[in-house]
């Protein structure tokens, strides 16, 4: 049977176990009931013999008294019939009469068996194997006295035959183990039927697990036993049901699990940004396809190296990698510049980050390279334009406000030859002359401050004091105009190195650009609060906004949308910010109001 094949079977051991139990017990049964029947024929025997020899004695006594050996002959041979022998020894220890041996009257008998009784004071009980006949005997000695004397007349001693005994010994010893065998093969066949029972139910159990073992769970047992295997095939049957039910669960999950993997294959074939993960000793695990393009290699050749032998020592991407790798630093928007062998400059932002399981351990290390190479070409084209743009913004402004000024010099000078003579007419011409040349002045010494690079004296201060400054100067200003001017600081404010005079030169622009922006009156108000990066403030009116080009546009030179200006404030504010290391942003909202958002880094310790 293929189940049990190489080992034998259970309803083998339950047959075996349950023929030794019982050989075992009747072997047991069949010593004791032997033995116990053996004892009784043996005591029966020795009682009978004991008896007789009594028996003997007692009607011999008077004929030892008187020497009556032929009484003594008569009563041996009278006696013997059922006996082997009978030998009546005298007072002087001879033989006084001997069944079946008259002529050994008198003789004197020294065999061992013969000087024990001899020497008997009572009943003794000896065994021997009588040489004449060979048979064995049962040899019973009875001491004979008389009441009134101590003196021992004589000993009787019978031969009792011990042959018919063994005989009745050995058949019952022979029908006891018929009966034994007879109840071993019952109780075989017995245990047979039973171990069917069992193990027919278990063998279909069996072979119903081996094939769910194998796979097969569309399968159900219907064993009716009323006992343990019914209830173990009921839990079979219960526990198939919810293994098909888990296995469908996990092909269901696998397909889910597969699709998936499929679709990230396909997401990270399709990445135009390049991907490559590391183990935790920095050996390449796997790359897409954005990668192979990037470094002009196959993914056969990047896999399995370690990084320092994927790029030069000196590359970039092999510091950050040993920063990473070494000591558990990700970068985040790196960028870095890699030269080709043909020459060609890549700039590609790197970011890595570490795999962690669930656990949060971290497996692996994660490098994504994102290749801004032609995007930094159009921004450098876009900066061009945006310059030249600039610089016809700029053109077009300075010759719209050189132009009026020019023109009434123009007018001036014209009319000088004609009106020279003119009562009043130098006055004003010197007045109107030299103020248009001086508004010239001022707006080339503005172009020349937004050109060249300030001249800065940096102190470390705490950004209250500047911004008390700027309050001082323009509170009542602002008052008048119907504004009311609000500072909040929330928290400790962070100390910065600034040069304070031209710091407070741009919130003053600031200031102005808002006052100008609510000309109904309206709210200014300055937050000042503590960031990460530094000291971050937040200019904020309810004035009347701007709209997306003018917020495109607000830093440019000459740009404004008022009918007097420049428009080289916030551009000059500009510069002063980013002289300082800080930035500038604006958001603004038509109707409801802007807020300018400048940040400065901490003064160093």
């Amino acid at each position: 049977m293929r189940l049990f094949s190489g080992r034998l079977s259970l309803k083998t051991r339950f047959m075996i176990a349950t023929g030794m139990v019982l050989l075992v017990l009747m072997t047991v049964i069949i010593l004791l009931v032997g033995r116990s029947f053996t004892r009784s024929i043996q005591e029966e025997v020795q009682a009978r013999g004991l008896a007789v020899a009594r028996s003997i004695a007692a009607v011999s006594t008077n004929a030892l008294l008187t020497y009556n050996y032929v009484a003594l002959e008569q009563n041996a041979e009278q006696a013997s019939r059922d006996l082997v022998y009978v030998i009546i020894l005298n007072k002087e220890q001879t033989v006084a009469a001997f069944s079946g041996h008259s002529g050994w009257q008198g003789k004197y008998l020294d065999d061992p068996l013969n000087e024990r009784a001899l020497g008997a004071t009572a009943p003794l009980i000896q065994s021997q194997t009588w040489s004449e006949t060979g048979e064995r005997v049962l040899d019973i000695a009875v001491p004979v006295y008389i009441s009134s004397s101590p003196v021992k007349w004589g000993t009787v001693r019978v031969g009792l035959s011990l042959e018919r005994m063994y005989r009745q010994i050995w058949q019952t010893q022979a029908a006891l183990m018929g009966v034994g065998a007879l109840a071993l093969l019952l109780g075989l066949a017995g245990a047979h039927f039973m171990a069917g029972r069992i193990t027919q139910p278990l063998a279909r159990v069996v072979e119903a697990t081996i094939a769910a073992a194998d796979g097969v769970l569309d399968q159900h047992l219907d064993i009716r036993t009323r006992d343990e295997v019914e209830e173990l095939a009921k839990n079979f049957n219960v526990m198939i049901r919810e293994l098909a039910g888990q296995r469908q669960q996990l092909e269901e999950r696998l397909e889910e699990i597969l699709q998936l993997k499929r679709y990230t294959d396909i997401v990270l074939a399709s990445m135009t940004n390049g991907l490559i993960t590391l183990d935790l000793e920095g050996r390449l695990v796997t790359a897409n396809a954005a990668t192979e393009a990037i470094f002009n290699e196959t993914k056969k050749d990047l896999e399995g190296k370690y990084f320092p032998q994927l790029w030069p020592q000196d590359s970039p991407i092999v510091r950050l990698l040993e920063r990473c790798v070494v000591h558990g630093e990700p970068c985040r928007n790196k960028e870095v510049i890699l030269e080709s062998a043909t020459g060609r400059r890549r700039t590609l932002i790197l970011n890595s980050s570490f795999l962690k399981d669930a656990r949060e351990t971290p497996i692996g290390i994660l490098l994504v390279f994102n290749d801004v190479t032609e995007m930094k070409e159009m921004e450098a084209r876009i900066r061009q334009t945006d310059r030249l743009a600039a610089l016809g913004t700029l053109s077009a402004g300075l010759a719209h406000e050189i132009r009026n000024p020019l023109s009434a010099i123009k007018t001036f000078v014209q009319l000088l030859p004609k009106k020279l003579s003119s009562a009043g007419f130098l006055d004003k011409f010197h007045v109107t002359v030299l103020r248009e040349l001086n508004r010239i002045n001022d707006l080339i010494e503005r172009l020349l401050e937004l050109a060249r690079p300030p001249k800065m004296k940096y102190k470390t201060i705490q950004p209250t004091e500047l911004l008390r400054q700027v309050t001082d100067l323009y509170r009542d200003e602002l008052e008048q105009a119907n504004i009311s001017l609000s500072i909040q600081e929330k928290g400790s404010l962070p100390e910065i190195r600034v040069d304070s005079e031209h710091l407070v030169r741009a919130f003053s622009n600031l200031v102005k650009n808002a006052k100008q922006a609510m000309p109904e009156g309206g709210t200014l108000t300055i937050t000042a609060e503590a960031k990460d990066e530094g000291l971050c403030l937040h200019f904020t009116d309810t004035g009347i906004g701007m709209d997306q080009l003018t917020l495109e546009n607000i830093f440019n030179p000459f740009f404004t949308t008022k009918d007097k200006g420049t428009g080289l404030g916030l551009a000059i504010t500009h510069k002063i910010v980013q002289e300082h290391g800080g930035t500038i942003l604006v958001s603004s909202t038509p109707g409801t109001g802007s807020t300018f958002t400048l940040t400065f880094p901490r003064a160093s310790s």
